[in-house]
């Protein structure tokens, strides 16, 4: 067995995670060997050139930006002169049945458009209040785990230490929860719009899930400039060469054990990598159920594995588009009350009534040639067991419904170039286990995570599997805490 000396790190998977992780372990002094599936880095947090047009490979925008900028400050990057961001000043606007569009911002300049003038002023007031109640009484927690929490490595005491006091006000549905702020029912389907990215309607939602919506009105919603790439970019470019030898298109097959501990990864090509550490980002229930020895596998890791539901799957759907006035919002949703909204997250079989979109160039035209636009849009996969149920046939037809509701909303839309991924083309190509978008299902308890140190010799687990939030802060700081979690075990390990 070779010696810890000569022997390298293994850092599984170049997406945010892998790329934080890479740079903490070779700024500490590990020679580390990043060994990526694809052919690029940033994974679900990259962007895609076609026709002109810039499209996202997954992630969408920036939520909670101090994380992210508290993450790149404890790797000793300069996150404002790396990673501009521009705030996205027109967020939200929700469109219901009656004609009311409600917008969303912040909880003082939120405001409500209609076909009543003296009905808009009495729903914006009532719209800004319930805003302002809602912030000031979760704005706390929400500071809390942002500045608190999360950039710590995982603890129930210390999350109850800090959120104790709160727990009463955590409980119960994010349904009831809107309903205490906002009487009117225009306005609840309006907020609860805001979650509809997680996939779960709002009566089955943990109300603390109202978390996403106290980002935007804490915080606000913010686009690198230049795209979503930048943010992969300015990790990489710092991965110090003489530390971090990368192998590219190749995938992990099967992690190796001897006497309870890591001794090697085997890669696609055949290659045998030799190693004592091992700090994968893929999924925790690929790493569990198709790359370790099954005899091998720790109790708890099984347990979790089990018991924990996946996110929801969906069709992605972007446009190159032209010819008509896009609106002018970032993010646009026509929903149904609140209490209807969870058809929205169920495969269509008839043009739906209702959709939500988002139009990146509303705040990045440079991402569009001149004139013209882009609309990244989910059509909900519910109806199958497991990605491989989903069928071509099934993509063809969510893609015409769904662009078939976007002309009926916007006739005369002109699509010059199109981009589909469906459940089978996450797992092939994003490398999303079984196609879950979020890995682990929204409102999933944290002790149902994947821990960062695994319980075999060597083995360290990151990623959106490990880490209760979603997005690119919290992908970031996966990486960090469990690179920290390595050098730490590596620092009391006694020498011999």
């Amino acid at each position: 067995m070779p010696t810890s000396v000569n022997v390298p790190t293994v850092v599984i998977g170049a997406g945010l995670a892998g790329l934080a992780a890479s740079l903490a372990l070779a700024r500490a002094g590990h020679n580390v060997v990043l060994v990526e599936a694809g052919e690029t880095f940033g994974g679900c947090c990259s962007a895609t050139h076609i026709d002109g047009f810039t499209f996202n490979n997954g992630a969408m925008y920036v939520a909670v930006p101090s994380l992210l900028r508290h993450g790149f400050q404890r790797l000793g990057l300069d996150f404002e002169a790396l990673v501009p961001l521009q705030g996205i000043t027109r967020p939200m606007q929700s469109h219901l049945d009656d004609g009311t569009v409600v917008h969303l911002t912040d909880a003082s300049n939120s405001w409500v458009a209609g076909p009543r003038g003296e009905q808009r002023e009495q729903s914006t007031q009532i719209l800004r209040v319930g805003l302002n109640r809602l912030q000031t009484q979760w704005g706390p927690i929400y500071r809390k785990l942002i500045h608190e929490i999360l950039p710590q490595e995982p603890s129930l005491w210390h999350s109850l230490r800090h959120l104790g006091l709160y727990l009463p006000r955590m409980g119960g549905r994010v349904d009831s929860l809107i309903k205490t702020y906002f009487p009117d029912v225009g306005l609840q389907a309006a907020v609860s719009a805001t979650l509809l990215y997680t996939g779960i309607a709002a009566d089955k939602l943990p109300a603390t899930q109202i978390i996403g919506l106290l980002a935007l009105l804490e915080e606000g919603f913010h686009l690198p400039s230049g795209g979503m790439s930048a943010i992969g970019e300015a990790l990489y470019r710092h991965l110090p060469p003489s530390n971090v030898s990368i192998r590219w298109g190749q995938r992990v097959v099967r992690i190796e054990m001897a006497a309870d501990k890591v001794c090697a990864v085997v890669l696609t090509n055949g290659e045998r990598l030799q190693t004592q550490r091992i700090l994968t980002t893929i999924s925790g229930f690929d790493v569990v159920r198709n790359l370790l020895p099954q005899n091998a596998v720790p109790q708890p890791l099984t347990r979790i594995a089990n018991r924990t539901s996946l996110s929801h799957r969906a069709v992605s759907i972007q446009l190159g588009c032209s010819g008509v006035e896009f609106p002018n919002s970032f993010m646009i949703n026509h929903v149904p009350g609140m209490e209807h909204q969870g058809r929205m997250h169920r495969t269509v079989t008839t043009r739906p009534d209702y959709c939500s979109y988002s139009v990146p160039t509303q705040v990045l035209p440079d991402l569009a040639p001149d004139g013209k636009q882009i609309i990244e849009m989910f059509a909900p996969v519910s109806s199958v067991d497991s990605a491989s149920g989903w069928t071509p046939q099934m993509t063809d037809k969510a893609v015409q419904l769904h662009v078939d509701a976007l002309r009926h909303r916007m006739p005369g839309m002109q699509i010059e170039s199109m981009r589909v991924m469906d459940p089978d083309g996450f797992v092939r190509q994003r490398h999303l286990y079984e196609g879950a978008l979020y890995g682990v299902a929204p409102g999933t308890p944290p002790h149902h995570f994947f821990p960062h140190r695994s319980g075999i010799g060597g083995l360290y687990l990151a990623g959106q599997t490990t880490f209760p939030g979603y997005g690119v802060s919290t992908a970031v700081w996966s990486g960090i805490q469990a690179a920290h979690a390595m050098i730490q075990d590596k620092q009391r390990r006694p020498r011999r």
